[in-house]
């Protein structure tokens, strides 16, 4: 029975149909996703030891025999890291003639390459076909992408996924809110995908001059705060789910219209948390269960998350992931304890005469962590109100961190900017550690 139900689900997941791929979402028991993924996973640990340099390589230098292993654990300390993509060449890790490249938004050191196929990029987009199709997008809706085009990937899989889906799509890069905003008429937009930073910028220009009528609003990209949702839904009227992924993993979860968790795709992806804390929180480890052009066995991704137990409401059999409280590499120990930038982010979120652009530096003077948070202003608001809404603030939600500052483990500072001065590009750094090392 269980290997008639199996290729049932391979055809639906190589197939053409969309519709039914959300229904095997919903379908498939949890024990045979796991079956499905341990084979999947054995496959391809011996396909990357045959095809791939680099791992082969790991394998012989910690003694293991591919053909023994039979899930994550067996590899013990073996992974595959950003670092290791950056220092070697991508001979190392391709295992076929790769038929087109995408890069990293190097938010944490310089980008890095990632090959794929053509069949491997129209995959990943059935994945976030599926994941609109659950949200309610249908025949007949149109779609502006604002994802930035160039050497990433979003804007690709978001334009594919319409495609296999037969909705309309603009992907137009990411142009200037105006531009779009100017357009959402003329078009008849009702589905918008972009940057949450970039949302509410189009949101901004649409509470003081007009909304128009949509149906689903999409966030991916950088981190979109309760705070961002909360004003873009509530200038549209309508919901707003996010989607998390990046260019070495492709599309990995989306949430559902309940918006509490990430639905991972683990038909496609394996996933692990590593050295969680006693909550659960640990680094995401993936692993391309179905890529054979440029495969990643456990890929430490250095985003910060922890499983959510227990089934969804909406359905699906599939796991969920929490939001991504922070990346491993942004989190700065100092005296105020292990910060993160979701900290901060609640720290910040109701305090009235703020701009969207913020950032927290750690950095040291003389025998002192000092905590400076840079800011730029949005209506005058006075500083000094500023300054205790957010010390009462930090009181209030983490009074294990304001008990470190009471103790002088650390100071708190204040630097009001120019609006622009904060702008970083596509994906900001919010949390910065400037001591010397």
């Amino acid at each position: 029975m269980l290997g008639h139900v199996r290729q049932l689900i391979e055809r639906a997941l190589i197939g053409e149909s969309v519709p039914a791929l959300v229904r095997w979402g919903k379908r498939v028991p949890r024990p045979l996703i796991q079956r499905m993924q341990a084979d999947s996973f054995r496959t391809l640990v011996r396909y990357a030891a045959q095809h791939q340099k680099f791992f082969a390589r790991k394998l012989r230098e910690h003694g293991i025999d591919p053909k023994q292993v039979r899930e994550p654990q067996d590899l013990g300390d073996i992974f595959t890291t950003p670092e290791d993509l950056r220092a070697l060449p991508a001979e190392e890790f391709l295992c076929r003639e790769p038929e087109l490249v995408f890069e990293t938004t190097g938010t944490s050191g310089g980008p890095k390459s990632v090959y794929f196929s053509y069949a491997e990029l129209d995959f990943a987009a059935r994945y976030e076909a599926a994941g609109l199709y659950e949200n309610g997008v249908r025949k007949g809706d149109r779609v502006v992408c604002t994802f930035d085009v160039g050497y990433w990937f979003s804007s690709w899989v978001t334009f594919l996924a319409c495609k296999r889906l037969g909705v309309f799509c603009s992907a137009v890069g990411k142009p200037h809110p105006r531009e779009v905003y100017s357009r959402l008429g003329a078009y008849g937009y009702n589905v918008l995908v972009g940057d949450p930073t970039w949302l509410v910028s189009l949101s901004e220009i649409a509470e003081k001059e007009g909304t128009y009528p949509l149906k689903l609003i999409m966030a991916a990209g950088d981190r979109m705060t309760a705070v961002y949702r909360n004003y873009v839904e509530s200038v549209w009227k309508c919901p707003v789910v996010l989607a998390y992924g990046s260019t070495e993993q492709g599309g990995a979860g989306m949430e559902c219209l309940r918006r509490e968790a990430y639905h991972v795709d683990e038909f496609n992806l394996y996933f692990e948390i590593v050295d969680p804390d006693p909550d659960g929180y640990g680094e995401l480890v993936v692993t391309t269960l179905s890529r054979r052009t440029m495969p990643f066995v456990r890929y430490r991704v250095h985003d910060v998350t922890r499983f959510v137990e227990g089934p969804c409401a909406c359905g699906a059999t599939l796991r969920r992931i929490e939001r991504i409280k922070g990346r491993r590499d942004e989190m700065v120990v100092m005296g105020a304890g292990n910060m993160y930038p979701e900290i901060f982010e609640r720290v910040l979120h109701d305090v009235e005469g703020l701009a969207a652009s913020w950032q927290v530096a750690v950095r040291q003077e003389g025998l002192h962590d000092i905590l400076e948070f840079r800011l730029e202003m949005s209506n005058g608001a006075s500083t000094s109100q500023v300054e205790g809404a957010i010390q009462e603030n930090l009181k209030t939600l983490y009074p294990d961190v304001w008990a470190n500052k009471v103790c002088g483990m650390y100071r708190l500072a204040f630097r009001f900017l120019p609006r622009g001065s904060l702008d970083q590009g596509r994906k900001p750094r919010r949390l910065v550690d400037e001591r010397a090392t």
